[in-house]
């Protein structure tokens, strides 16, 4: 008869702050944290980017068809201040879940906070170009 050998599993829990492995698994927590804010700064970007190039580009687009006297692009202004504004905005509330969950990561290691990561500087850079770009989509045109 084989006799099965039991598993204590209190010894693969991570309970001590000590261990090494706890130490490792806030580290990948804090990367992984990052990455994904990186990737939302690539995606809000694209899309504050977006929202004023349509802005623009069919602002061109009816002023040409206006010259013709077959002018039909009539929305786009607002349809670009929406996507930028929408990304903009977007951004803040990345950036303010990013700084939370950052400071409970940060808590959990027992080391100082820090805000001057590459992925936070992004994101502000983001929210300020996403305001200017906004901005300028607002005196523009009137609506």
């Amino acid at each position: 008869m084989t006799e099965i050998a039991s598993h204590d599993d209190s010894t693969d829990k991570i309970s001590d702050k000590t261990d090494p492995r706890f130490s490792l698994s806030i580290e990948r927590t804090i990367l992984a944290l990052e990455r994904t804010q990186l990737a939302w700064v690539r995606t809000l970007l694209s899309m504050i980017g977006g929202g004023f190039v349509i802005d623009k580009g069919l602002e061109a687009l009816h002023r040409a068809r206006i010259e013709s006297g077959k002018a039909w692009v009539s929305h786009a202004h607002f349809g670009g201040l929406v996507i930028t504004g929408l990304g903009t905005f977007l951004m803040v509330i990345v950036t303010l879940l990013y700084i939370k969950r950052n400071s409970i990561l940060f808590n959990l290691r027992g080391s100082g906070k820090t805000l001057l990561t590459p992925a936070f500087l992004l994101s502000v850079i983001t929210v300020l170009a996403g305001a200017v770009l906004t901005y300028f989509i607002t005196i523009s045109k009137d609506f």
